[in-house]
């Protein structure tokens, strides 16, 4: 699941793969990635990975 204490744990340059449950957990993770970029001024890539409902997540600078 994605968290925003997942994300704030993310070091820079780091990619971490999310298996959500459902399609609504996988939306709402990619939005809570958004928001956190905003908060902590950096960028969250946000992708989908091989299996339905997985969640790419890289962690960069602007």
């Amino acid at each position: 699941m994605v968290t925003r204490e997942a994300l704030r744990n993310m070091k820079m340059g780091e990619t971490k793969t999310f298996d959500c449950p459902d399609r609504m957990a996988y939306n709402s993770g990619q939005a809570t990635a958004y928001q956190m970029a905003r908060i902590e001024g950096c960028k969250y890539s946000a992708v989908e990975g091989e299996k339905p409902n997985q969640l790419v997540i890289t962690k960069s600078a602007l």
